[in-house]
Parts: C-alpha cells; structure tokens; sequence
C-alpha cells in the first residue's frame, strides 16, 4: 500500500443544475474508501505524530479500522480491547511518504497541521480521511463537503484563526532584556507563531509559554526552538515595566471613543478567553 469541447451557455446551465442537484450524492455515496473491515479495538499510541503514523499502518495493512485511536495519556477505561501500538521510525517515514505520494503534499499538510488542533477525536478523523486519500488519490483534500473530509477543514481553519488572533493579542513584558509572555490556546499555535515574532523581534531574545499544552517558544541568539515545559514563574514586574504597563493601559484609553463603546462587539472581536493575558483587559476582568 505504501509506496513510494464547445460547451453552450444553456449546457452549461444543465451541467451546473445536475452538479448542485447531486452534490451530496458526488460527494458522500460514489467516492469509494480503502477497504478494510471494522475492529473492535481502539489503538493507544506515545502521543506523537510516528506514533499516529504507525497507528495508520497497522490499520492499514492489518486491515482492520479501530473504533478509536487514542494518545496513553488520554485513554480512559473501557469495554473496548485496548491495543498498545509501537512507535517504529521506518514505519512512519513509509505513511507519512505515502501521503504525499498517494495523495498530494496538500494532504501531507492538512494531516500534520490538525494534530495540532484541539479537534475531539482526530486520530480518527486523520485515520479516516486517509483511508478516504488513498481510495481517491489528490482530489480528497477539496472534496469539501465530504464527511471524512469537512472535520479537518473546520479543525485547520479554527488553528489558523487562533493564530491569527494571537499575532495580535501577545503582550510582551521585559523581564532582565528578555521579552515574556504567555498564552492560553486551545490549538497548539506556537508552530505557526513562531515566524511572526522572529521575524518581528529579529533583534530580542523572547519567551511565549504556551499554557495549555505546556510548551515554550524560545528565541535567543537569532535561534527559535520549541521545547516542552511544564511550568514557569515569571519574576515580579520591576517599577519600569510597571510603568510601561501602565502607559499601554493609558494608550488603550485614550484612543477609545467612548460614545461608541460596544462591549458585544469587543466581546466577538477580542473572545474574552484571551483576556487574562493582556494588559489592558486585566481591570475588565475584575468588574
């Protein structure tokens, strides 16, 4: 498995009416999936993408789809049999090769980029959409209504939107010439934060510590690095950077208009999940 006309307007009418008239049916019943037989197992992989990797090969050439494919650290007592899967280097080099090779580097890039998201369930989300990519080959990322399809669409397009958001919602402290900061996502953004803030901060040594997934964005002598960290204690903030806060605070005031305050439109603009980590909403929060 893994290896490496003249059209008139008026019939373009027709063929456009029969296209919208069957899409569903385009898109669900007549596009075939890899066949393989249902399992009554749920695969437990280390967490890692080999390891997920791996957990598409045994189903792959096990020839059996599990009901769950699950992280260690998230697996929960069941009545399903629980299958432990190894994590082989030469076995996820071969899948992850064999989805831009039997699919597209699209696909390669919609896979690595949703096991970062907080989608519920999407090892088995990625197993099935590519089961799906190696029946219909390149075409599978744009089959976009397709129900094996539309779940990682959704997932990278609420990761993306997050990321985009905190390029904007970082605030920095300085802490000993170091800029600090820290965030709470729900997707595992420091990816996809990491060149925005090199290349604005060329010339800083910084720290964002991801919250949620206990991670750090390192930069320091012109070198970015994500490491794992399991928490972190920023120092006190000295009388200068206490100063600084309150001019961003004082900043934030000035430029608003207050005849044209609107909380809810602040609300979907700025989600007050993010509050608690910039400066200028902090006094918000308190009310």
């Amino acid at each position: 498995m893994f290896g490496e006309g003249d059209v008139s307007g008026a019939g373009v009418e027709r063929i456009a009416a029969a296209g919208s008239r069957n899409k569903a049916e385009i898109t669900q019943k007549n596009l075939k999936t890899l066949t393989i037989k249902s399992s009554d197992e749920i695969l437990v992989y280390d967490g890692s993408l080999p390891g997920l990797y791996c957990c598409v090969y045994h189903a792959v050439y096990g020839k059996a789809k599990p009901v769950d494919v699950v992280a260690e650290f998230a697996a929960q007592p069941t009545l399903f049999a629980m299958r432990p899967i190894a994590t082989e280097e030469d076995k996820a080099h071969r899948v992850r090769a064999s989805i831009s090779g039997k699919i597209s580097v699209r696909a390669l890039e919609l896979v690595e980029t949703v096991f970062l998201t907080c989608c519920k369930q999407k090892e088995l989300a990625i197993l099935n959409f590519l089961l799906l990519g190696y029946a219909q080959g390149s075409k599978t990322p744009y089959l976009f209504g397709h129900r094996d399809v539309e779940p990682l669409l959704k997932a990278e397009k609420h990761l993306m939107g997050e990321t985009h958001l905190l390029k904007g919602f970082v605030r920095f402290s300085d802490c000993d010439g170091v800029l600090t900061a820290q965030i709470t996502p729900k997707n595992f953004v420091l990816p996809f934060l990491a060149e925005h803030f090199v290349d604005r901060y060329a010339q800083e040594n910084f720290l964002i510590y991801d919250k949620t997934n206990k991670a750090a964005l390192i930069y320091e002598s012109r070198r970015a690095r994500i490491v794992p960290l399991e928490g972190i204690e920023f120092p006190e903030a000295d009388e200068t950077e206490e100063n600084y806060r309150a001019l961003w605070r004082l900043f934030y005031k000035t430029i608003a208009i207050k005849e044209r305050e609107n909380p809810r439109c602040r609300m979907n603009h700025m989600p007050k999940r993010y509050w608690e980590n910039m400066t200028e909403m902090q006094e918000f929060l308190r009310r």
